[in-house]
């Protein structure tokens, strides 16, 4: 069972904690871009700086 239905099971047995199921997606969500700016932007750019010729 993954993060998001997680969340969903808690809040249908938690109607009244809405907010924190929510704010626990919105964490994991922006973790999970961040590993993906990290990932694949900041190292392919490390990359072309890297192999870049210098004349």
């Amino acid at each position: 069972m993954n993060l998001h239905e997680q969340c969903l099971l808690r809040y249908l047995t938690h109607p009244d904690e809405l907010s924190y199921a929510t704010e626990i997606l919105k964490l994991n969500n922006k973790i999970l871009e961040q590993k993906f700016v990290v990932k694949n932007i900041l190292a392919n750019a490390a990359k072309l700086n890297y192999t870049e010729n210098i004349d």
